[in-house]
């Protein structure tokens, strides 16, 4: 309102003056710039009476659910009406975290299209706050404005780091080993078609009694329950679990923290990416992620064919829930385990945080032996060294204790991997180069 009134003041002003200087001196060259004059501040009038009504703006991605590195292909379409051809129109569309401007010449049209990009946004949530669009004169005075609100929102997906097969909680051999020696468990479903050689402790119900009458040999009908094995991984949303053991809040900047938690994030994605490659079925846990879950599981434009293939519905919208993380100061680590252990009892569970601490240890300790199976990720000090060497990741961790933990977890069948360099590796299998007590 305040520019509106300032134009209109410097047109009459400079009309006024032009006036003034015709009355004492007179002229046509004055007559004719009051003319032209005159004519601008007409066209202005009209601008901004009959300028654009109505207005509509539409979004439209081709989907709304984002892998990471991507960019976002934006469509906007502007329908409006106006009895006057417009020269020109600014269209600035504000989405989270940034805006695109684009000035567009419409002259008799009443409907716009153009396309945009965003470069590859982090992950995270984002949504359309508003669109605003201005007008004006052939020379640019006397504009109108109008702010739209925006709608739709998109996901992007945090990127899964490359997780192997001997990292995966299903993979560790205390799990296979402890398996062979424990008679298996059948849920109460119904009998499915897998099968597999007779076991000393197989309910009799489940004898496949035709396959002994051809092949000569037990055999046992798994149940339906039984075909697919899960896990749950839990990641630490909270800044103390990327503190080193010892350390105070002041010697852990903020930035080195949020470092360790992203790189935090890409290795629970990875390691969901993983099980859905695997066949089998993860739970994510953690303060808060459950209403994630629930509200993203269902977002609509799914994440392309390509991420579709590899992940599956659940596991996408577990990758969602993910996305919208952000490190807290809520409760730690060791809390939330004791908090889900009923969720997690007798379930393979990956626990992702920053550093392994004493507290930690003796949380997990407690969990392995009332018959729970955990393996720890840290990735707190993955910022501090592009170098996949162990000595250069000990030097960042600056805690040589984290072997000695290590090597205690080893003992009672727990895994402790460590991110650096873009790589995950098991302590328990690099050489004993580990500088340091307890090296493995």
């Amino acid at each position: 309102m305040m520019r509106r009134v300032l134009e209109w003041g410097i047109g009459l002003a400079v009309l006024g003056g032009m006036l003034a200087m015709y009355r004492l001196h007179g002229g046509e060259a004055l007559w004719f710039m009051m003319f032209l004059t005159c004519l601008v501040l007409a066209g202005g009038m009209l601008v901004q009476l009959l300028g654009p009504r109505q207005i509509r703006v539409e979004r439209s991605l081709p989907r709304s659910v984002i892998p990471s590195g991507e960019a976002v292909p934006v469509t906007l379409r502007i329908h409006f009406r106006s009895p006057l051809p417009l020269p020109w129109m600014a269209v600035e569309d504000y989405y989270t975290g940034g805006s695109f401007r684009r000035v567009l010449f419409p002259g008799f049209r009443r409907s716009l299209t153009y396309r945009y990009e965003i470069p590859a946004p982090p992950r995270g949530h984002y949504g359309f706050e508003a669109c605003a669009l201005e007008w004006g004169g052939l020379f640019g005075w006397f504009q109108g404005r109008k702010v739209v609100r925006g709608e739709g929102r998109f996901i992007v997906l945090p990127e899964p780091l490359p997780v192997g097969q001997e990292c995966r909680p299903a993979a560790s051999p205390s799990y296979s080993e402890e398996a062979s020696l424990r008679p298996p468990r059948f849920a109460d479903g119904m009998k499915g078609m897998e099968v597999r050689e007779y076991v000393p402790g197989d309910p009799p119900n489940r004898i496949h009694w035709k396959h002994l009458a051809r092949w000569g040999r037990l055999h046992t009908s798994l149940p339906e329950e039984a075909q697919q094995s899960s896990y749950a991984v839990m990641i630490d949303r909270s800044f103390s679990g990327y503190m080193p053991d010892g350390a105070r809040a002041g010697d852990v900047s903020g930035e080195a923290a949020q470092r360790g938690f992203e790189t935090a994030v890409s290795t629970a994605a990875g390691l969901l990416v993983e099980a859905g490659r695997a066949g089998e079925k993860p739970v994510l846990l953690g303060s808060g992620l459950r209403a994630g879950l629930r509200g993203e599981a269902g977002v609509p434009g799914g994440p392309g064919p390509a991420l579709r293939q590899e992940t599956g519905p659940e596991i996408t919208g577990m990758l969602a829930a993910l996305s919208g993380l952000k490190l807290s100061g809520g409760m730690p680590l060791p809390a939330q385990l004791q908090e889900a252990a009923g969720d997690i009892k007798g379930k393979r569970t990956a626990v992702v945080t920053g550093y392994l601490t004493d507290e930690l240890l003796r949380t997990v300790s407690g969990i392995i032996s009332s018959g729970g199976y955990v393996d720890i990720y840290c990735a707190g000090a993955a910022a501090g060294t592009d170098s996949s060497d162990s000595a250069s990741y000990a030097a960042a961790v600056h805690d040589p204790g984290l072997f000695r933990r290590a090597a205690l977890l080893s003992r009672l069948g727990a895994g402790v991997f460590i991110v650096h360099g873009g790589r995950v590796s098991r302590v328990g299998h690099v050489e004993s180069n580990f500088p340091g007590e307890g090296a493995v």
